[in-house]
């Protein structure tokens, strides 16, 4: 029975991953499609166009999909966005539910990866975070893009975690910005990822995709020298909330 469900879920995972590209694919064509348009509304359709194809992905793999707190989210408002990062269902399941004035800011090298880098050119900010000079550049930047009303959204993380923590450490960089720029940082989590897509493997299984929005965090009248204070407040928040809401962390604090 064990090697039935093992090649069950290797041709689902085989269907998951073909229908992934090919929805990327389409995804690519509508974003050349929007590209003559000004940067605002271009912006916008990027959300609409990659909810379409997130939607598609997931009804065709048939993962339910569960959005809590998203009440919370004030689209008159500008935020610094910051969630954790799991594995490969993120990226489909921000494009479902983020719908925002936004972009999200990538590694620079991401730009060479086929399809995906055109995807990022297009609807992301790309940074070299090897480079001290780019990341403070990048930093002045993205605080002046939101101080007009842009919203961004890090990984504060910076990769994906594959540690058997709740997360890895954070970066500051997304905390000093929200500082900078005088904006909320609006935290959510990803919950029950890791038993759907394991981080080390290209394996899928199917089932419910969770996000949970927490409260935002306020950082009127905060100077740049509290950017750590504020990073760890936000962790601790993540931390508890995944460690009391993922099932997969809850079932190895009971075993």
């Amino acid at each position: 029975m064990s090697i039935l469900r093992d090649i069950a879920n290797r041709i689902y995972s085989g269907w998951c991953i073909v229908i992934f590209f090919v929805v990327i694919f389409f995804q690519m064509l509508g974003f050349i499609a929007i590209s003559v348009l000004p940067e605002r509304q271009r912006t916008v359709a990027c959300y609409r166009v990659a909810r379409a194809i997130a939607t598609a992905w997931f009804f065709l793999c048939g993962y339910k999909i569960v959005i809590e707190g998203e009440e919370k989210i004030d689209h008159n408002q500008t935020y610094m966005f910051v969630c954790n990062h799991s594995n490969m269902l993120d990226l489909p399941m921000i494009a479902y539910f983020l719908q925002h004035y936004y972009k999200s800011l990538a590694k620079k090298e991401l730009r060479y990866v086929p399809i995906m880098g055109y995807l990022l050119r297009t609807s992301s900010l790309l940074v070299d975070r090897s480079n001290p000079e780019s990341r403070r550049q990048t930093t002045a930047r993205v605080a002046n893009l939101m101080k007009q009303g842009l919203s961004i959204l890090i990984f504060p993380e910076g990769t994906r975690n594959k540690t058997v923590k709740p997360l890895k450490e954070f970066y500051s960089g997304a905390f000093r910005t929200a500082i900078l720029a005088q904006v909320p940082v609006q935290p959510f989590l990803f919950l029950d990822h890791r038993s759907l897509q394991p981080v080390h493997s290209y394996r899928f299984h199917p089932g419910t995709v969770r996000v949970r929005v927490l409260d935002a965090i306020p950082t009127a009248g905060l100077h740049p020298d509290d950017a750590h204070d504020l990073q760890q407040q936000i962790y601790d928040l993540m931390e508890r909330a995944i460690l009391t809401g993922d099932k997969d962390f809850a079932q190895r604090a009971v075993t």
